[in-house]
């Protein structure tokens, strides 16, 4: 994970935090951060830090334009706002 991606999500959830969200253990949580968050925990884990972080900031990879993997409700709001 990249390091600015880090400091963004660090700024809003501890691990732990995040961890007890997602129902795993913290362990899990900094491996993806030294890692890379696996694809089936990738809107599992945008979810618990609120869509504060999309998909495409995680895992561009899997998730190549911006509102990709962003629920619709969220998408609308956002391109009203732009």
């Amino acid at each position: 994970m990249k390091l600015d991606l880090k400091g963004k999500i660090s700024k809003i959830s501890s691990q732990a935090a995040l961890a007890s969200r997602l129902g795993c253990k913290q362990q899990t949580v900094s491996l993806w951060m030294k890692s890379s968050v696996p694809a089936n925990n990738v809107l599992d884990l945008c979810a618990a830090l609120e869509w504060q972080i999309t998909p495409h900031e995680v895992r561009p990879d899997l998730y190549p334009n911006k509102n990709d993997g962003v629920p619709d409700f969220l998408r609308k709001n956002r391109q009203n706002e732009a």
